[in-house]
C-alpha cells in the first residue's frame, strides 16, 4: 500500500490563543475539576458506612496535617485574642474559672480562656471519620488531630511565657 505524499486537504494554519483566552479556559477547567472532585468526596462520604477503625495509609500526609494544624491552630488561637468574647474566662456550674478543659489543665494563676478550648479539631475529625481510607483521609485525620491539641498547647506556652516575663 502506498501513501501519498500530499494530503487530501491543505492543513490549516496554527494561531496561537490569546493569553486572556487560555487563562479564562484555565480557570473554567479548574472550577469544573474542583466541583467534580468535592462532589466525588461528598458523595463517597456519605455512602461510607462506619467500620473498623481505618488505619494510616501515608504516614507522611499524616505528621504533615498533624503539623499544619498544629501550625494554623496555634496561629488562630492567639489571633482570637483580638476578640473579646474569646477572652473571657471558662466557668465552671458554680460559676468559678475550670481547672481543666479538654486539651488544657489549669496552671498556676493563669485561667483556661473560651480560646483555648478544643473547637475545630474535633469537629474535623468527626468529618474524617466518615471518609474512606486514602491519602486526603490520613492528612486530614493528622491535621484534625493537630488542630485539637493546638488550644491547650497554646495555653501552656502562654502561661509559660507570662511566667517567665513575671520571673517565676
Amino acid at each position: 500500500m502506498k501513501i501519498g505524499s500530499s494530503p487530501s486537504q491543505p492543513a490549516k494554519p496554527v494561531t496561537a490563543a490569546e493569553p486572556k483566552a487560555v487563562t479564562a479556559e484555565r480557570n473554567q477547567l479548574s472550577a469544573l475539576a474542583t466541583t467534580a472532585a468535592a462532589k466525588t468526596i461528598v458523595s463517597q462520604s456519605q455512602s461510607a458506612t462506619p467500620q473498623a477503625p481505618v488505619t494510616v495509609q501515608h504516614p507522611l500526609l499524616k505528621q504533615f496535617g498533624d503539623a499544619l494544624g498544629m501550625g494554623l491552630g496555634v496561629v488562630v488561637t492567639e489571633a482570637l485574642r483580638a476578640i473579646p468574647s474569646w477572652n473571657a474566662p471558662v466557668l465552671g456550674a458554680d460559676g468559678k474559672p475550670v481547672a481543666d478543659v479538654a486539651g488544657a489543665t489549669r496552671i498556676g494563676n493563669h485561667d483556661i480562656l473560651k480560646r483555648h478550648e478544643e473547637v475545630v479539631g474535633p469537629q474535623v475529625a468527626a468529618l474524617v471519620q466518615k471518609m474512606p481510607p486514602g491519602a486526603v483521609h490520613d492528612l486530614l485525620a493528622g491535621f484534625a488531630e493537630g488542630a485539637t491539641a493546638a488550644p491547650g498547647t497554646t495555653y501552656r506556652l502562654e502561661s509559660k511565657i507570662e511566667d517567665t516575663f513575671e520571673g517565676k
